[in-house]
């Protein structure tokens, strides 16, 4: 029996690897079973040709890179400002004072944006930070539900070590919570990105004025020019998949250490 046919039966057992020439070949079969599917679906939906087409038709002119790069910058902005807002309230709940206002602001999960834009409309001024404020209050109630709850399941001896080391209680918030889980924090911001970068189409959707591959994806829609909605939906896509894979070879970089005891690194 050949090393690729022993590789392929351990690929259907349970917490096995395989190796990485039959990781590409499952790979392949995998995406051409997918584009068997898609040229065997329905006629409305438009095949690989015309979507590649479609997207040399939107990229003369170089709108769909400006479009692209305002899109960008607004979900940079928001995760930024979301970031340094939920890790500050987060790693203030060691103090019992801010506990209750990080539990009110996680439960704002399950408030939509569309039913509080008229109050962001209200409270700023300009497209760009009606934009701004809605995306970074989508991230930050999510991202303060994830990091509170990081925090909650440090185990007890954790910070018992700590404070037998003579550390002061804020000494073991620095060693314990802030940098011994600096690698969960990535995954955290790994995680939000992706809700971020989801949500950033129905943001621009709601104020157009800075335009925004949003706004753009929702014109093709309204006309119907499904072979343009399915460019853009697979440039959302591959430029999300290359920022998640960023964020983490930097959590690689700056925490090598994360990955030296799990099994599937």
């Amino acid at each position: 029996m050949s090393k690729i046919t022993q590789d392929l039966l351990r690929a259907i057992q349970p917490n096995t690897s395989v190796s990485r020439p039959t990781l590409v070949l499952i790979i392949l079969v995998q995406v051409i079973i997918a584009l068997f599917a898609w040229y065997s679906s329905s006629e409305i939906l438009p095949r690989p040709p015309e979507i590649f087409s479609a997207f040399g038709r939107l990229m003369k002119g170089g709108d769909l890179i400006r479009e692209l790069f305002t899109s960008m910058t607004l979900c940079v902005q928001a995760m930024g400002l979301a970031i340094l807002i939920s890790l500050a309230l987060s790693y203030l709940t060691v103090l019992p004072f801010f506990r209750p206002t990080a539990f009110i602001v996680s439960k704002g999960r399950f408030l939509t944006l569309v039913g509080l834009s008229f109050v962001f409309t209200l409270l700023t001024s300009g497209g760009h930070n009606l934009k701004l404020s809605l995306m970074v209050f989508g991230i930050t109630v999510f991202f303060v539900t994830s990091a509170t709850a990081m925090i909650q399941a440090i185990p007890k001896t954790e910070f018992n070590h700590a404070r037998t080391l003579g550390m002061s209680e804020w000494q073991t918030v620095g060693e314990v919570i802030i940098l011994g889980r600096l690698h969960e924090v990535f995954e955290i911001i790994r995680q939000n990105f992706a809700i971020s970068w989801m949500m950033l189409t129905m943001v621009e959707g709601i104020s157009r004025a800075e335009g925004g591959i949003g706004a753009m994806l929702l014109n093709q829609n309204k006309h119907l020019h499904l072979d343009a909605v399915f460019a853009i939906q697979i440039l959302i896509l591959l430029v999300g998949i290359s920022m998640d894979y960023l964020i983490g070879v930097l959590k690689n970089i700056i925490c090598p250490y994360a990955s030296l005891s799990l099994e599937r690194r």
